[in-house]
């Protein structure tokens, strides 16, 4: 049996899954975990066959936060030297889709990779919380960035100042969550998802992608501008005549042979 942290499964639907598989320590993150995933990350990102990742874990929990063990054996001066974040940020700048598939516990570096994540399936007994402050600490891969930005500042505060927990249902209510499903359709309902998006144009979903990301950097202005050009630029694609055609020949669109397309090209 392989010992490494990480799994993936990649089909034929253009689908890749990433699985996170240290069941038994309920996937703590530990940095062998986060340089796999930046490892498969990055080949995904360049491997034209994958159009979306679905990232899920083994296990009863999706991740239990960052490996303590770990993290209590690290100094300052080589938190610093490694640019150590207890998470994996390299999810920031990937370009396609992600789909994730959260059950049980997603607590600090797990929660910050779902506030890095496009759309979050929650298991209806999933758990979200930041308990680092509770050992002594902060998160270190975006959660003071990230989650004021999708929860809003005072419920970000309320969750990082006191550690505190919060289900799936009221993490779907603040927007931290996309959807939730019932008990033991986790990954049936993913699996779907991601499959109904790897149909969909990949160079268009991230472009709309980066022009939503840059919601957080840009002013309304700025970000319209970028949305005008990333728009008219669309209707010299071959994804928009693919579409168009087959919406008015009243047939689906086969977005696929674009992308071949370009790629023979």
């Amino acid at each position: 049996m392989s010992s490494s942290p990480v799994r993936i499964e990649v089909g034929g639907d253009g689908v890749a899954e990433l699985i996170l598989a240290r069941p038994q320590s309920r996937n703590a993150l530990n940095r062998a975990m986060t340089d796999e995933m930046a490892r498969h990350l990055k080949a995904f990102d360049e491997d034209p066959a994958v159009r979306v990742v679905l990232l899920r874990a083994d296990g009863d929990h999706f991740a239990a936060g960052a490996d303590l063990k770990e993290l209590a054996g690290l100094t300052f001066e080589q938190a610093v030297q490694m640019d150590f974040t207890g998470s994996c940020d390299a999810m920031e700048g990937f370009r396609k889709p992600i789909v994730t598939a959260v059950q049980g516990y997603a607590l600090g570096g797990a929660c910050e990779i779902v506030e890095m994540s496009d759309i979050v399936i929650a298991d209806e007994n999933a758990v979200f919380g930041h308990p680092e402050v509770r050992v002594g600490t902060m998160p270190g891969a975006g959660g003071t960035q990230r989650l004021p930005r999708i929860v809003g500042m005072t419920r970000a505060l309320d969750l990082l100042l006191t550690g505190r927990q919060i289900d799936a249902h009221e993490a779907l209510d603040w927007g931290l969550v996309s959807r939730v499903v019932a008990a033991g359709t986790l990954l049936s309902e993913a699996r779907r998802l991601a499959g109904e998006m790897a149909a969909l144009p990949t160079r268009v979903q991230a472009v709309i992608k980066a022009a939503a990301r840059a919601t957080a950097r840009t002013t309304l202005d700025e970000g319209l501008r970028l949305e005008r050009d990333a728009f008219h630029a669309s209707l010299a694609a071959p994804e928009w005549l693919e579409g168009s055609s087959a919406f008015l020949g009243r047939r689906p669109p086969n977005f696929r042979a674009c992308a071949d397309a370009v790629q023979e090209n």
